[in-house]
């Protein structure tokens, strides 16, 4: 009887730990979050309002008068345009990992993704100057544009999304997959109606991580688009450079005026508040999209 009350304390003394363990781990890995929501908060609210959200910077400096409609504008076209681009070609790669299994040439492209994840964003922005910017050499031309550097952006996000979908679809169980096989499925039929229905909240997962990432890149755009303080009349040339929230952060927060320092934070909470969006969409989107899928089997 002793040695069972002296188990039973030993459970509840482990648990007890293990619990406040986990109590502060949770605290830690939320803090630099709510940090970051209450300082933006303190130093930016006095600039929040309708104008801020819907009219474009005029003045000396620039911004000094006027919003950020130019930012919000020109990161949702960067977004989209980065994910036209990196989305099917990321899912499509990610399928062909998970299929390939170990084989020599699936293992040879998931080392190339591998290494592209760790590729500099600054080294990114120089291939794409060269590639789809300059006016000289081998590039298409297109000057800093909107084009060029949400494609930029777009080759940033790549191995991002098929690293996340291979991985999404490695997670889904295998027992699943083996029944397909023994009703006769092929390959196709299995990846359509199993393997991708399964792993399709990695798969957003995958492409809300993409999508956030490109948001806050500023390097790549230097070389790429730059800045533009107004609204595009078009993707490429010289009318073609769209403003982007994270550049016109970085703008702003390195000029002396205390008021555009505010007007920096106020933006950062506009971004703050577009990530929150897209990530309930997405979020939305998969849980439909797993309705769906159970409804259709």
């Amino acid at each position: 009887m002793n040695q069972v009350r002296g188990l039973s304390l030993f459970r509840r003394v482990r648990n007890g730990v293990f619990g406040t363990i986990t109590a502060l781990a949770f605290i830690l890995s939320v803090t630099p979050l709510l940090a970051i929501i209450w300082v933006s908060w303190e130093k930016g609210k006095s600039a929040l309002s309708l104008d801020f959200l819907t009219t474009l910077p005029s003045g000396f400096p620039v911004g000094s008068e006027g919003g950020i409609l130019n930012g919000i504008v020109g990161s949702l076209v960067l977004a989209l345009l980065a994910s036209a681009l990196s989305v099917p070609i990321g899912i499509w790669a990610g399928m062909f990992l998970w299929e390939g299994g170990n084989d020599r040439l699936p293992s040879i492209v998931r080392l190339f993704s591998d290494l592209l994840l760790g590729v500099p964003s600054v080294v990114w922005g120089v291939v794409g100057y060269y590639v789809f910017s300059t006016s000289t050499g081998f590039g298409l031309h297109w000057g800093f544009s909107a084009l060029a550097g949400g494609l930029t952006l777009g080759f940033i996000m790549i191995p991002i999304v098929t690293r996340v979908t291979e991985q999404s679809l490695r997670d889904v169980p295998r027992s699943y997959i083996e029944g397909a096989y023994a009703l006769g499925a092929t390959r196709w039929q299995t990846l359509r109606g199993v393997a991708l229905p399964g792993a399709v909240a990695g798969i957003g997962t995958g492409i809300l991580l993409g999508v956030l990432n490109v948001l806050g890149q500023t390097a790549p755009l230097v070389f790429t688009n730059y800045y533009n303080t107004g609204i595009p009349s078009s993707l490429v040339g010289s009318q073609g450079a769209v403003g982007d929230l994270a550049m016109q952060i970085f703008i702003y927060i390195h000029e002396p005026s205390p008021e555009m320092h505010t007007k920096a934070m106020a933006a950062s909470l506009v971004l703050l508040a577009i990530v929150l969006v897209l990530d309930l969409g997405i979020r939305f989107l998969t849980w439909g999209g797993r309705k769906f899928s159970a409804r259709q089997r």
